[in-house]
């Protein structure tokens, strides 16, 4: 897979590009905790949901496991680094990716850090809302459309 071809980055681009990564908060540990945090917590609801009278420790078995596995393959085995090496070295140059860092280490940069999780979670929310809010104009809209042509009759 072409993703995983890192031969031929510099060791220099490397080391920016991971430096960029922990600035961002997108260390392959980080990374490796909310993609296991993430996947627990599905695993976990869909065998409550099969299994309601499941023993309780079947839950942290799930958490420590998935942990332990994505732990072993993201960080110890490099895999998030020879993803995301590639990922970053098509997209941005030496230049850049030295740009960047130098800016989140301003205060501006640093402020943008801290609150860029938070605006991309209140985004979410304002566009689930608008979603909410749009579904029954958009069914509304639908039917009558249906109507007009003849598809379905209310």
């Amino acid at each position: 897979m072409q993703v995983f071809a890192a031969d031929n980055i510099s060791a220099t681009k490397i080391k920016l590009i991971d430096t960029l990564l922990e600035q961002t908060g997108q260390s392959a540990i980080e990374m490796g905790n909310q993609f296991s945090s993430a996947f627990s917590q599905q695993m976990s609801h869909m065998l409550q949901q099969s299994q309601p009278s499941i023993n309780p420790k079947a839950f942290a078995i799930i958490e420590e496991e998935s942990l332990a596995l994505i732990n072993e393959e993201l960080v110890i085995n490099g895999q998030f680094h020879k993803m995301m090496h590639p990922i970053y070295s098509k997209n941005f140059t030496l230049e850049e990716l030295q740009q960047m860092i130098d800016f989140n280490n301003t205060v501006l940069g640093k402020k943008m850090l801290k609150v860029l999780p938070t605006i991309s979670e209140e985004a979410v929310q304002a566009g689930q809302q608008f979603g909410l809010e749009l579904a029954p104009k958009i069914q509304q809209r639908i039917m009558n459309r249906f109507q007009e042509e003849g598809i379905f009759k209310v």
